[in-house]
């Protein structure tokens, strides 16, 4: 084990996935705006409701517990709406998502949430406070 730890690049890519874990932004946060989640609101009526009522997504969040939002995302941009995966508007995604998260009771914040490059993935699934 000691050896492993003595490879400066092993030690680096340690120490930048512990400082994920251990910091960075939540969805506890207010990563989405109130008017980005209204507009997600719209949306999800049409495009999501036939199959996922507003109920389904909280035991969702929970089950992502510790992981980035990006990989909510990337399902949803990929695979959703059922009859046609990945028909929308990346942002259309990312307002959905944002309504996802007002519906589980997270807080709006003063930004949307961006969804373009890393951004969803240094928000971490975390517990409501």
């Amino acid at each position: 084990m000691m050896q492993v730890l003595r490879s400066p690049l092993l030690v680096l890519l340690l120490a930048a996935a512990l400082a994920r874990a251990d910091g960075g932004k939540t969805i506890a946060d207010g990563v989405y705006t109130e008017e980005q989640a209204a507009a997600g609101e719209k949306l999800y009526k049409v495009q999501c409701l036939t199959c996922h009522d507003k109920r389904y997504f909280r035991p969702v969040l929970e089950r992502w517990q510790g992981q980035s939002l990006d990989m909510i995302f990337m399902i949803m941009s990929t695979s959703m709406p059922q009859s046609n995966p990945g028909a929308l508007p990346l942002s259309d995604y990312a307002d959905i998502l944002a309504y996802i998260l007002s519906q589980s009771r997270y807080p709006a914040g003063d930004s949307e949430l961006e969804y373009q490059g890393d951004a969803l993935q240094d928000i971490r699934i975390v517990p409501r406070k």
